[in-house]
């Protein structure tokens, strides 16, 4: 069975050539994104974590393409949510929201 997988898997490989296509990350920089900043060409972003402004904010939110995202939320006894890691292809664009003060995030460049 084990062998039909296998084989299943190179002939897929072979009839589609270029298709499965490996990238190389190497680490960049760390940064502190508060304001908008846009993912470099030939760049990914992991963002790790925020920062909130302070710890009474029930939703912690982020702006990825204009658009508002809720990553944690806190609750009052104190269990914290969050959806990281969360990755970035270049041409993303990247801000705090109203509730976090600066977003963690580790730059790699794309190595072909």
């Amino acid at each position: 069975m084990r062998i039909c997988f296998f084989m299943l898997f190179c002939l897929l490989g072979l009839a589609f050539p270029g298709r499965i296509q490996a990238q190389t990350l190497q680490f960049s920089r760390v940064l502190l994104v508060s304001s908008v900043q846009t993912v470099p060409a030939n760049k990914v972003w992991k963002v790790e974590s925020v920062m909130p402004i302070n710890q009474t904010s029930i939703y912690h939110q982020i702006v990825v393409n204009s658009t508002t995202i809720i990553v944690g939320t806190t609750n009052y006894s104190g269990s914290w949510f969050n959806a990281f890691p969360m990755w970035l292809p270049s041409g993303t664009t990247l801000a705090a929201g109203s509730t976090v003060f600066q977003i963690s995030v580790i730059e790699f460049t794309v190595v072909p």
